[in-house]
């Protein structure tokens, strides 16, 4: 009877134990590509909020990114955290924001040795050089349109110089034809 017992309910023991684990994720298995929705909120100074805050303004529209701008600015923008939004803000690729700006707001929170301040050294030593780098590809960026555009205007001036030459060389006269030699 024992023996019988045992015989039934092994099976459903094991499958059991294999519902109970179906919880636990597998080992090296990737997480989904879906962007995970952090809530944003202003108090919490922990990289993954600032990063969920980073995100954040990267979606806002142009009245949405002057209201986060004027509401940071509003508080007094000296703590570090703020510092760091601010830095944030302005380091987003568009007409609005102020890379310079958000790159001295960096330097200004990666000089304060406050224990707050520390705690955000990293991340903004990272953002510095993200955005140092962006301001150098954007000079560099500007030097050669310039000189792309001091090309173009010498190939122009190149192009007039040819078609007044080609105009002189069609208003003279054809040279005259020498006298052929007679056969003999």
């Amino acid at each position: 009877m024992i023996f019988r017992l045992c015989r039934l309910s092994a099976p459903a023991f094991v499958l059991g134990l294999l519902a109970g684990c179906a919880q636990f994720p597998v080992a090296g298995t990737l997480p989904s590509d879906e962007p995970i929705k952090t809530a944003v909120r202003h108090d919490d100074v922990t990289p993954r909020a600032i990063l969920a805050y980073g995100r954040h303004v990267a979606e806002l529209d142009v009245a949405g990114f002057a209201k986060e701008l004027k509401a940071i600015e509003g508080q007094g923008g000296s703590d570090p955290m703020s510092q760091m939004r601010l830095a944030l803000l302005h380091a987003q690729p568009r007409a609005d924001a102020d890379l310079a700006r958000g790159l001295a707001l960096l330097d200004k929170l990666l000089a304060n040795r406050s224990p707050d301040a520390a705690s955000l050294h990293p991340l903004a030593r990272i953002v510095h050089v993200q955005l140092a780098t962006r301001a150098r590809l954007m000079a560099q960026n500007e030097a050669l349109l310039s000189e792309q555009q001091a090309g173009r205007e010498a190939v122009a001036n190149l192009q007039q110089k040819l078609d007044a030459l080609t105009a002189i060389e069609r208003s003279l006269p054809a040279p005259a034809r020498r006298p052929s030699e007679t056969s003999q």
